[in-house]
């Protein structure tokens, strides 16, 4: 137990300076270097942080271990999300050329490193274009896309995305 956590921790951080100092070679070796246990653990690592720092930005009604889990749930959800409007962005416009699983660990991996600073809402300017620019060479890199084809999929999955998010914050307020 205890040396498969620090397999875990050491994945962790070795994806996590990869991703900061080196993107595009983290991304040419990300389909031998992970499976989707390594991408749901580096997830789920970085979601908790995420979901722990935001407890620190304010007062909320509610108790805390509530808080806790909506941050964990929006954080995680927002990958799910992501990560399944590429992927049919992809499949609809150049057919299918990687699997499901790959897709979302590019998202997982570039939306998990922003989450180390995107719990502050005033650096939302810099983290937001920062992981687009993580996935965009993740496409390049990983599923050997031009640059063209992967900006077509972000331009078509991030409108889609916005104006879904949009919807539901019309819909429940």
């Amino acid at each position: 137990m205890l040396e498969s956590t620090l397999k875990t921790w050491r994945f962790y951080s070795y994806s996590l300076i990869q991703l900061l100092i080196e993107p595009g070679l983290f991304f040419k070796e990300l389909a031998e270097k992970t499976t989707l246990r390594r991408t749901l653990g580096f997830m789920v690592i970085c979601c908790g942080f995420f979901a722990g720092a935001n407890l620190l930005t304010g007062a909320y009604s509610k108790p805390v271990w509530i808080m806790a889990g909506v941050f964990f749930v929006n954080a995680a959800g927002m990958i799910i999300i992501s990560s399944l409007l590429g992927f049919t962005a992809m499949v609809l416009i150049f057919g299918k050329r990687s699997s499901f699983s790959i897709i979302f660990s590019l998202y997982a991996f570039s939306s998990g490193v922003t989450f180390f600073m995107s719990w502050l809402p005033f650096l939302l300017w810099f983290t937001e274009p920062w992981k687009w620019w993580l996935i965009y060479t993740g496409f390049k890199n990983t599923c050997g896309f031009t640059w063209k084809q992967a900006v077509v999929i972000l331009l078509v999955s991030v409108p889609v995305q916005f104006f879904l998010m949009y919807s539901a914050i019309i819909a429940f307020s």
